[in-house]
């Protein structure tokens, strides 16, 4: 559009296609709703007009910006870049964009207060704990959300993985495999993911009469590779050190690999190692990571899918939305059995 010239307006598209206003609108706005033949029709106006459609103006006769915000974890943890991946571009394919926060590059609650005063349509969130004063605001904004990957403690809207019995898989695996000096390297006790997974592995350890020494379980800060390497350090640097280390995620678990090699270990010979969330990397080739497969993929999908639905019904589920995932054990070459 050349300076001075006016704005070409969608009753002008309208007219050149050869059809209402009002067809113009679906167009602009629920396109899979219009047939193809007259979509390419309207499409094919806006191009010869060079018709720019006013998005604000869009937004506040619908009400909807077709924004997300995606609040993830750490990018320090390699699931919550691939789910980022995953999600944005669901989202894009739904006609969303996507504003994306992660967790450590700014305080949660100045996260959250800068996604509530803007005009977004729905949240997605990774980055939770269980007891989480800032729910209460989320709840309170009216805007749909859904948490995946951790939960709070009240419930709400969420898709996760069921972490208890991935721990019960992990812990089983090294138990028959013969196993029972086996240290466990947790995240935080008040993030649902590590508290549940803990819970299932020491469970399944209980149950086999299995002693699990407490000097023997490390709580760090998950996002923090110095505070793995040394737990690992320490597991390791005991005067009876553990046959197998069960770390809490794959990105903790390939720290203490290398923590261990750099120790002069041997894996799996000297000592096993498992994670858990089937990362990218713990299926290479020179690492083959043993792991708990929770669909990495999916589980982000399904969230922005139950987020997009609530969405466009414009409405708030009656009853919260809660999908609960099947994990699956993948034996891979970092676990083996114990040597007598």
């Amino acid at each position: 559009m050349h300076k001075g010239q006016a704005m070409v307006s969608s009753k002008e598209v309208a007219r050149l296609a050869g059809v209402s206003q009002a067809t113009v609108s679906r167009v602009l706005n629920n396109p899979t709703g219009v047939r193809q033949e007259t979509r390419e029709k309207v499409l094919k106006a806006m191009e010869q007009l060079h018709y720019k459609p006013n998005l604000i103006a869009r937004s506040l006769i619908t009400k909807s910006t077709k924004l997300v915000a995606l609040i993830s974890g750490s990018l320090s943890n390699g699931y919550c870049v691939e789910t980022t991946d995953s999600i944005v571009q669901l989202l894009m394919r739904h006609g969303y964009k996507t504003i994306v926060f992660f967790e450590g590059t700014a305080n949660l609650k100045d996260i959250l207060d800068s996604v509530l005063s803007n005009r977004v349509d729905g949240i997605l969130m990774s980055s939770i704990k269980l007891e989480e004063p800032l729910f209460d605001g989320i709840l309170a904004s009216g805007i749909p959300y859904v948490f995946f990957n951790r939960r709070p403690r009240t419930g709400g809207n969420y898709v996760v993985l069921d972490n208890e019995l991935a721990g019960r898989l992990i812990a089983q695996h090294l138990l028959d495999l013969g196993h029972e000096r086996v240290a466990y390297v947790s995240g935080p006790a008040n993030i649902s993911t590590f508290l549940e997974r803990f819970t299932g592995f020491k469970t399944a350890m209980e149950v086999a009469g299995a002693v699990l020494d407490s000097e023997m379980v490390m709580e760090v800060d998950a996002s923090s590779p110095e505070e793995v390497e040394k737990a690992t350090w320490k597991l390791l640097n005991r005067d009876t050190p553990p046959s197998a280390v069960v770390y809490a995620t794959d990105a903790m678990a390939l720290i203490g690999m290398d923590v261990a090699m750099s120790m002069g270990y041997r894996i799996p010979e000297d000592v096993s190692v498992a994670g858990m969330d089937d990362i990218k990397m713990a299926a290479h080739a020179a690492i083959q990571l043993t792991t708990v497969r929770h669909h990495r993929f999916t589980m982000g999908e399904i969230a922005a899918e139950m987020l997009i639905d609530m969405m466009e019904k414009c409405e708030l589920a009656q009853s919260p939305r809660q999908i609960v995932l099947k994990p699956e054990l993948v034996v891979r070459k970092t676990t083996a059995r114990r040597r007598l």
